[in-house]
């Protein structure tokens, strides 16, 4: 009865559609327009679509017209319509804009018409397999074959979800109880002082250590008890990897006391207590004691680590007149003098003027001599018998004539150099 009722609603909203579109005269010659012989008691909403979908193309066929006969040069006008060409011009861009939105919009609603279709068939076909399925069933029967068609579907659901829960159960117990929970890789970064095996000692990773029952506290505290470490990161990657990440602090240098080498890390800080291996990680401290060799650590501590990994060794070398005069030995075999007050800011240069003097095929200065920087920035040659001294007892010697001209060339490098720290400061 409601099947009915809403047929014969649609039909009576169709019809009036169709009268006033017929009133307002645009009734369209397309054998295809939907009209009143199209009207039937198995009217769907599919019509009612392509109804609207005519109705505006006869609305876009009707401004085409209109548009042909204002453009035609046969058609009569008065000297008034003349005034109105330009505008009729530009309006003309706005039709051609307009046209092609309109053809756009009309292929979208073909698209639209065609997948509601499709949809509407789509829906008629399950309606009607659903009603074959039950069909010569009694009200009763019916009812109980959907029972039964619901109970089944529970139990399929039932079924996946026992599987996917006894699957994850097996993966865990598989997992927990082989070796492939056993901790095999461990991977250290940021360490540059503490050795690997020094690091794994702390960690205390047997061989039997599972990842689940391995306590990253632990070891982060085993380590941290290392006065050269700063702070560490431990962090566990599935299935049987831990990685370690350490910050260490920097050493600014290294105290020789009896037959042992003490590191100062930074603070001032002297670990006298520690046993590792230091060489090489800081410059060697030669004749400091008391407020001279703190002057020299905090000189040290304000100097980048990488211009701290060029220096091999500083001695304590005063004047008369320069209680604070001290020699450095670099790595490249170059020695410098400065002063402890001002030698962090002039030492930060030290690359460039050692690029800057001239070397032969295999790396040696053509010229001997050390860099003063204790009054600017100087290169010195050294004298005839200065090659026959120690690196730790050569004297500081006066330029002879005949070193002047190897002194200028040198020097001239040093210039540019000086000018920049100058402005800096």
């Amino acid at each position: 009865m409601d099947d009915n009722k809403r047929k014969s609603d649609r039909k009576l909203r169709a019809i009036k559609r169709a009268e006033k579109r017929r009133n307002r005269g645009l009734e369209s010659t397309d054998d295809h327009t939907f009209n009143e012989n199209d009207l039937s008691d198995d009217l769907t909403y599919d019509d009612e679509e392509r109804y609207k979908i005519h109705r505006k193309q006869d609305e876009v066929n009707d401004n085409q017209e209109d548009r042909k006969e204002k453009n035609d040069p046969k058609t009569p006008y008065s000297i008034n319509d003349k005034e109105s060409d330009t505008q009729a011009t530009k309006a003309s861009k706005n039709h051609t804009e307009s046209d092609s939105k309109k053809h756009r919009k009309k292929n979208n609603n073909k698209l639209s018409f065609n997948s509601l279709k499709d949809f509407n068939n789509q829906r008629k076909t399950r309606k009607q397999e659903k009603q074959d399925k039950y069909e010569g069933m009694s009200l009763q029967e019916k009812r109980e074959q959907q029972r039964i068609e619901r109970r089944k579907r529970q139990k399929q659901i039932q079924y996946t979800v026992i599987t996917i829960l006894v699957l994850l159960i097996l993966l865990f117990l598989i997992y927990m109880f082989t070796p492939l929970s056993r901790i095999s890789h461990i991977n250290i970064t940021g360490n540059k002082n503490v050795s690997n095996s020094q690091i794994e000692k702390a960690l205390d990773i047997k061989d039997n250590s599972r990842m689940y029952t391995y306590s990253k506290k632990k070891g982060i505290n085993n380590l941290e008890k290392n006065d050269l470490i700063k702070n560490v990161e431990i962090d566990k990657q599935l299935p049987n990897t831990v990685n370690v990440k350490v910050t260490e602090n920097d050493v600014v240098g290294i105290v020789k006391e009896k037959n042992k080498y003490v590191p100062i890390i930074e603070g001032n800080k002297e670990l006298k207590n520690y046993d590792g291996d230091i060489a090489g990680s800081g410059p060697i401290l030669d004749d400091f004691k008391g407020d001279d060799k703190d002057s020299i650590i905090k000189a040290l501590s304000n100097m980048s680590s990488d211009i701290r990994d060029m220096i091999s060794e500083i001695k304590y070398a005063p004047e008369q007149n320069n209680q604070n005069r001290i020699l450095m030995f670099m790595k490249d075999d170059m020695q410098v003098v400065g002063n402890m007050d001002t030698i962090a800011k002039k030492i930060q240069y030290y690359p460039q003027m050692s690029q800057s003097l001239s070397r032969d095929d295999s790396g040696n200065l053509k010229t001997q001599g050390y860099i003063d920087l204790s009054v600017g920035a100087s290169f010195i040659p050294y004298g005839d018998n200065g090659g026959s001294d120690s690196k730790s007892d050569q004297n500081v010697r006066q330029k002879s004539q005949e070193e002047t001209v190897a002194k200028d060339e040198l020097q001239s490098a040093l210039n540019k150099i000086n000018e920049q720290s100058d402005s800096n400061n």
